[in-house]
């Protein structure tokens, strides 16, 4: 009989073991204000509540991207409708008014009223003279002018060149220009190889600030004159309003070192022009 009565008592016990009944009777006459008598008392709401959370969960964890799939509405891609567009380059329309030649004054022909006397270019050996021929004696080429023939006219002390061609020609043969023009007063300013884009970065690349400059905190314009000659080289440089610190003196050097530039034009000739320039030096604050 009592070996059937132990197998009972543990199928009750192991029954009972998550009933409240069964936890009061482990916790009778203990501290119950312990954590652990309030984890076993409710441990079936516990486990209840986590289900709730963690099956939710899991479920929507793998079936969010395919119901995010299935309902979410499709991007329209919109249409692009290229249409070719043909570019043509505009020729602006840059005329310049025709130059007027001036034509040289025509030379006025000698006066023919001279007194010439044939001289011979040659002498020529003959059986029989000539009289035509006869050089002239030297109180007659005293007073009047070698010539191609004899001809009466005024006696003349003055060396008179003789009239050659047929004296419908210009004659007039255009002197050497060296005159030094302000840019407001030829047809065609110099300019620098590329313009006044170029010579700004030639500044920007060799013009160094004076050590002495930047130490006083010197800054301002260097206003500087110069003259660009028929070749296009650089002279005649000169500081025409300064600032000092060895800023005028580093403006003259760099200009000196510029490269040719294009020369001014007057009547379609080279000329020499003056040009006047700021250079600024100017301090980063």
């Amino acid at each position: 009989m009592l070996k059937n009565l132990i197998p009972n008592i543990m199928i009750n016990i192991s029954s009972d073991l998550y009933k409240s009944s069964w936890t009061e009777l482990v916790f009778k006459n203990r501290n119950k204000a312990y954590g652990a008598y309030q984890l076993r008392a409710q441990s079936s709401s516990i486990t209840a509540r986590s289900l709730l959370i963690v099956v939710p969960a899991f479920v929507l964890l793998f079936a969010g991207p395919v119901l995010y799939r299935k309902f979410s509405p499709k991007q329209i891609e919109p249409a692009v409708i290229s249409t070719p567009v043909e570019l043509r380059p505009i020729s602006p329309d840059i005329s310049k008014p025709p130059l007027k030649k001036e034509e040289p004054p025509k030379a006025e022909p000698v006066h023919d009223n001279v007194k010439t006397v044939k001289l011979p270019s040659k002498i020529t050996v003959v059986e029989q003279p000539v009289a035509d021929e006869t050089p002239p004696t030297v109180k007659e080429i005293e007073n009047a002018v070698v010539g191609q023939l004899n001809q009466a006219g005024e006696a003349t002390h003055e060396t008179v060149t003789p009239v050659t061609g047929s004296g419908t020609g210009t004659g007039a043969v255009p002197a050497e220009d060296n005159t030094v023009y302000d840019t407001g007063g030829v047809e065609l300013y110099p300019e620098f190889e590329g313009g006044m884009g170029a010579w700004a970065k030639f500044i920007q690349r060799n013009l160094r600030y004076p050590e002495m400059a930047m130490e006083r905190e010197i800054e301002g314009k260097v206003f500087v004159s110069f003259v660009v000659e028929k070749d296009g080289t650089i002279s005649n440089v000169n500081i025409v309003k300064g600032i000092g610190g060895g800023c005028d003196e580093e403006a003259i050097r760099v200009i000196r070192k510029s490269p040719r530039w294009r020369p001014g034009m007057q009547h379609n000739l080279p000329v020499r022009v003056r040009y006047n320039m700021p250079l600024s030096f100017m301090l980063s604050h």
